[in-house]
């Protein structure tokens, strides 16, 4: 019987052989293509000598780099150190403890206050700038901050009520007013305690950290997050400079532990520094210079006498053998003080 050839006719006598033959070797070439994933085009003959084959390789695009899917970023209990620009060698004034200094009264350091007149206080203002959102007010007068968003840099903690926070004097006013800022007058106290001039002097922090803080100077009390160390030395010095306030040997030593926590580290020196002495006190059996008494402190006043400070008393007054009839109630010699 005939075979049948690729054309539809039939095949007789010796050709079957060939034929066979020639499918026989084309069928194993096929299976050798597809096995070896190259693509042909034409095949010319079979049996007299290698098959000539025109090939293309199969090309795939491959993409030169993989997209990298950004990592969900996991909470920590600790902020990264504060990276401060390297500079110039950082110092600070180091002065013995004053003796005798008038006790402090957080009254004389009056604030807040609204020294620009836009209703807004100093609190509020110090808010309204740290806020890392645009803040909301209590109503349209916008005076008060109702709320915004806040990182407490002391402990690192969120907070988006203004009243879980305090508005903290990076040097409290009580250090101050030990390192020097007992003899300002209250124009200068005032203007110490509301500045905004310099954005490390107050700012919004944990209500409970800034009561475990208080007065402390660094060496007694450091914030617990770590990460902020730098960033606090570095505001703790630059207030205490530009506002010519001394530091005690324990504080500069502390101040310079926290200096080496900063990326480059820093360092403190020194500088060596008399402290200033109140005024003498007079003596509560002195007699006025002008040899003049009063009835009263009023008296006094009105006549333009000079009032002078005592040493337990906060503000000034008269010395006592001016007004005779004025009781010095902390007998240092001063009375009617205010």
């Amino acid at each position: 019987m005939g075979v049948m050839g690729i054309g539809g006719g039939r095949l007789a006598g010796e050709d079957v052989d060939g034929a066979v033959a020639e499918w026989e070797c084309a069928l194993k070439f096929i299976a050798v293509v597809l096995a070896s994933g190259i693509f042909v085009l034409g095949v010319v003959g079979c049996g007299g000598g290698e098959p000539q084959v025109e090939e293309r390789a199969e090309t795939r695009s491959v993409p030169t780099s993989v997209p990298t899917v950004a990592a969900t970023p996991v909470p920590t209990a600790t902020v990264a150190a504060t990276t401060v620009p390297a500079g110039p060698q950082l110092s600070i004034a180091v002065a013995p403890e004053t003796e005798n200094i008038p006790d402090y009264d957080r009254g004389e350091w009056r604030h807040w206050v609204d020294e620009d007149g836009d209703c807004q206080d100093a609190r509020q203002e110090a808010l309204i700038a740290e806020s890392e959102t645009p803040v909301a007010y209590t109503n349209e007068d916008r005076c008060r901050v109702a709320s915004g968003s806040w990182e407490g840099p002391y402990t690192g903690e969120r907070f988006t009520d203004p009243g879980d926070l305090d508005i903290d004097h990076m040097v409290p006013l009580a250090n101050a007013h030990r390192s020097g800022g007992w003899a300002w007058n209250e124009d200068r106290k005032r203007e110490y305690a509301n500045d905004l001039s310099y954005e490390g002097h107050l700012i919004a922090v944990q209500a409970s950290a800034n009561r475990s803080k208080g007065s402390k100077g660094p060496e007694d009390w450091k914030p617990p997050e770590r990460g902020y160390w730098c960033r606090y030395a570095v505001d703790w010095i630059s207030i205490k400079n530009a506002w010519e306030l001394t530091a005690t040997g324990a504080e500069a030593d502390a101040l310079s532990e926290m200096l080496d926590t900063c990326e480059p580290s820093r360092s403190l020196s020194v500088v060596r520094v008399e402290s200033s002495q109140p005024e003498a006190t007079p003596s509560p059996t002195a007699t006025p210079a002008t040899g003049k008494t009063y009835d009263s402190c009023d008296e006094a006043a009105d006549a333009g006498e000079a009032r002078v400070r005592g040493s337990q008393g906060s503000g000034r007054g008269f010395p006592a053998a001016m007004v005779p009839s004025a009781r010095d109630g902390d007998g240092d010699g001063v009375v009617c003080e205010r």
